[in-house]
């Protein structure tokens, strides 16, 4: 069925309009797009924080690793795998998350 004639049976069926079913539909699309660019942003900024955690860490561990081997020779980096954990498990949820969600939006298409 070619979409005029789906239109001019909708028309007269439910006495709809194509133009205001082309708006609705507009509306409708812009809406889900907004909630998903809400979420995007949303997870864009959890992402940018946990960036500035890491690069934050990194200073850190830089310096103390600079004071360390001034101090008794050199440090390993093991030593810091504690220090690393909290930041690991947030890198994961953020990407099980991003996942999640392509896989919803997979499934609508």
């Amino acid at each position: 069925m070619g979409m005029e004639k789906f239109y001019r049976t909708v028309r007269k069926k439910f006495g709809v309009e194509k133009e205001q079913m082309k708006r609705e539909v507009t509306e409708e699309l812009r809406e889900e797009l907004g909630e998903e660019i809400s979420y995007i942003e949303a997870e864009l900024k959890q992402y940018e924080q946990l960036v500035a955690e890491v690069n934050h860490l990194l200073t850190v561990m830089r310096k103390e690793r600079i004071q360390e081997r001034s101090e008794n020779g050199q440090i390993k980096m093991s030593e810091f795998d504690d220090d690393m954990e909290p930041l690991k498990s947030k890198l994961q949820e953020l990407e099980s998350s991003m996942k999640e969600r392509l896989e919803e939006q997979k499934a609508y298409f």
